[in-house]
This record gives C-alpha cells, sequence and structure tokens, in this order.
C-alpha cells in the first residue's frame, strides 16, 4: 500500500507541478494589469500591449496553446467587452467582443474560467471542455482575476489542450492505474481506457482520493 500511495502522490505532483506553473506565469500578467488599472482608464490598446510580451514569451517557451486577457464589461474605456488572446503556433491576435464567424455578441463573462474567479477572487482551471470559440478542442482553461481598487477588471488565463496533458500525465497515471478528474467528478485523463475525457465518475466507487494543492482536481484509483 505505501508503495501504491507513492505512485498516486507522484501523479498529484506531477499535474500540480504543471498547473502551478501555468498559475506562476499568470500571477506576472496580472501584475502588470493591476498597475496599468490602479492608475486610472485604460483602453484596449493599452491592455494588450501591456501583457503582449509576456504571453508571445509564455507561448514560445511552453507547451499551452493560447493565453491572453479578458476584460470585465465595462472594464475598458473604449471597448464593452474584449478578448485580448494570442494563439497557435503563429501566436494569432484575437482581439474582439464579437464571436468568431457570425459577428454576433459573444459574452465571455459567462463562461465558468470568468465567473469562478470573479466569485471567489482566486485562481481558477476549469475543464475539460470543448473551447468552441478559439481550438474547437478539449482544454483545460487557467485563469487568474485581475482585482483593480476593489473590483474585478478581468481574467488572464491560458489554454492548455487536453491531448497535451494526456502526453504529460498519462506516463505517471498508468504506472499507478490511475485517473485524474475535475472538481465535478469528470475524467481529464485517465489510465482506464474505457474512460474518455470528459465522462462522469462516481467518487465514491473509487477506494483512493488524493486531491490536487489548490486546484479543482484528484487522482483517483479504485
Amino acid at each position: 500500500m505505501k508503495v501504491q500511495t507513492a505512485e498516486l502522490s507522484s501523479c498529484v505532483e506531477t499535474v500540480e507541478t504543471y498547473f502551478h506553473g501555468i498559475l506562476d506565469e499568470l500571477e506576472a500578467m496580472r501584475t502588470l494589469l493591476v498597475d496599468l488599472f490602479d492608475r486610472g482608464s485604460v483602453d484596449s490598446a493599452v491592455a494588450r500591449a501591456r501583457i503582449e510580451p509576456n504571453v508571445r514569451r509564455f507561448l514560445s517557451t511552453t507547451d499551452i496553446v493560447g493565453a491572453g486577457y479578458v476584460a470585465a464589461r465595462g472594464a475598458l474605456s473604449d471597448e464593452p467587452l474584449y478578448l485580448a488572446w494570442w494563439q497557435g503556433d503563429d501566436q494569432q491576435l484575437l482581439a474582439e467582443s464579437d464571436a468568431p464567424g457570425t459577428g454576433d455578441p459573444l459574452d465571455y463573462t459567462r463562461h465558468p474560467w470568468f465567473r469562478t474567479p470573479e466569485r471567489t477572487g482566486q485562481s481558477y482551471v476549469t475543464g475539460p471542455y470543448v473551447d468552441f470559440v478559439c481550438t474547437d478542442e478539449y482544454v483545460m482553461t487557467s485563469t487568474a482575476p485581475v482585482l483593480s481598487r476593489g473590483r474585478m477588471v478581468g481574467v488572464v488565463g491560458a489554454d492548455t489542450l487536453v491531448e497535451t496533458l494526456v502526453v504529460l500525465f498519462l506516463p505517471a497515471l498508468r504506472s499507478a492505474d490511475a485517473t485524474l478528474v475535475n472538481d465535478q467528478g469528470r475524467t481529464v485523463v485517465s489510465a482506464d481506457p474505457h474512460l474518455a475525457t470528459g465522462n462522469l465518475v462516481d467518487l465514491s466507487s473509487y477506494a483512493e482520493v488524493l486531491p490536487c494543492r489548490d486546484l479543482p482536481m484528484s487522482v483517483v484509483r479504485r
């Protein structure tokens, strides 16, 4: 049992190291924006320019698929809603508040990756979910609230493809015959070939459940 527990602990450590590394990068971006908003009125171009070097370096040096800043409603002087998000190998900039393809208004603030940091004032990792806005693939989105003068003016965030997490996490999970689930009990990555990403599991049926530190995830094993 001690060997098995060590294997589970190793899985948890792998997950924590990865996501806390992302959250550390987001903290640096958050600090830049807080300093900017604390000085006074901010427009979309200034906010975008403030974090662009950090985001481009982040994309170039890690395996995330996208990152950037999403403004809260009314936070910017020139746009009611605004998304400054860079993604892909070419670091393409999405800078819009409308849905791609249709041009219809898209309220990003309704998504859990925005609402949860707004409600709690804390960083959060959302997913797995299919990102129909950017990638059309299963992703995990890490976000941190940008708080200035008593209000949240948006979030900074980063997307990781679940297929990337499979490469990173599956070797350890297979060694422990374990599954990584989110706080709703949905499968993120599993050593069980019968559990696909997004499958809901009954946590009460697992003999061992080991939470990940400060993350809405656990590693479980029957």
